[in-house]
């Protein structure tokens, strides 16, 4: 048995997930699990005991801890009055994921604005399908996700954060850049869009028929088809923003795309407590979301006001609508 072992137990013990433990200890998840077993084979028990959603401890390991509290709280002192660097600041971990361009466009700038509040915070973002961070999610790797296509996992708190601005795009010198076409008409043309995407769901669920000349896993796949002339691209306008400010893209007006909103939300475990930094991060991702909302209302203000196909609009608009009802601000868990 090491100090080290011990440190190892209380972190995964306080978490109840190793990969936590292994974040904030600055260590491996197969060293900390090799740890464990080490220490629980020193003393022939089992203090741990692993399900899906982590690890709970035993009763063995409930006295265990206990019985090593006071060890590490003499050790804490002596580390405080007899360490070199009295600077030394003790850092916490977050982990965080979304869809791809949701991880860049939502969480990099709002990690960067809770670094400032949060500076001993350090930070693992994932960028994945959506079903693949609820995955992460279900097995504690992560904390807080925004996610477009959620599964209604039982137990997961949904909120709604965002909708999606959808755009059609292409090569500056293509015939259609800057042109105004329906959906019918940009239907002619070849398209580029993500496979397993929610944009294609959306448009297909309203009936509208696609030209689909090819289909990639990742906004850049999709990006680079385009600027190889293989068709026009759609997409969330984040996603491409940079391109476009450069000049390397341009827009085709679609007014029906522009009508669209895919809906992002804020997703999380309902049935395990949140970590103090994770709700701290969680409230910051609502004030968000408050200012995000009140930009959309002026979007779809404007929209309306300028859009001659009122149709389209309340067509559109009613599929927001049953997004809203299957999942309402919040989504909470059932509690039997």
């Amino acid at each position: 048995m090491t100090l080290y072992q011990l440190k190892i137990f209380e972190a995964v013990a306080r978490h109840l997930n190793i990969t936590q433990a292994a974040l904030e200890l600055h260590a491996s998840q197969p060293a900390v699990s090799q740890q464990l077993k080490l220490l629980e084979d020193n003393y022939e028990a089992r203090f741990l005991v692993r399900h899906s959603h982590g690890v709970k401890l035993t009763d063995k390991g409930r006295a265990f801890l206990d019985a090593i509290k006071p060890v590490l709280a003499d050790l804490k002192d002596i580390e405080r009055r007899f360490k070199g660097n009295q600077n030394t600041k003790s850092f916490q971990c977050l982990a965080v994921g979304g869809s791809h361009s949701l991880s860049v466009r939502v969480f990099l700038k709002l990690l960067r604005v809770f670094k400032e509040s949060h500076p001993a915070v350090q930070f693992m973002l994932a960028a994945n399908e959506s079903s693949v961070i609820e995955k992460q999610l279900l097995n504690s790797e992560l904390e807080i996700g925004v996610i477009t296509n959620p599964s209604s996992l039982e137990g997961f708190v949904y909120e709604p954060y965002d909708q999606m601005k959808v755009v059609a795009f292409c090569l500056p010198n293509n015939p259609v850049a800057g042109k105004t076409l329906s959906l019918n008409e940009l239907g002619q043309y070849p398209m580029i869009i993500k496979s397993r995407g929610g944009i294609e769901k959306v448009l297909m669920s309203q009936g509208y028929r696609m030209n689909v000349a090819l289909r990639c896993e990742a906004s850049e796949a999709v990006k680079a088809a385009v600027r190889l002339g293989l068709g026009i691209g759609i997409l969330y306008e984040n996603a491409i923003a940079s391109r476009l400010s450069t000049g390397n893209l341009k827009l085709v007006n679609v007014p029906e795309l522009r009508q669209l909103g895919i809906q992002s939300f804020i997703v999380y475990d309902g049935r395990k407590p949140l970590s103090p930094i994770a709700q701290d991060f969680l409230a910051l991702l609502r004030e968000r979301k408050q200012s995000v909302h009140k930009t959309n209302e002026r979007l779809i203000g404007n929209i309306a006001a300028t859009s001659g196909n009122g149709r389209k609009l309340k067509k559109s608009h009613a599929v927001l609508i049953k997004s809203s009802r299957k999942y309402p601000s919040p989504l909470r868990p059932a509690i039997a």
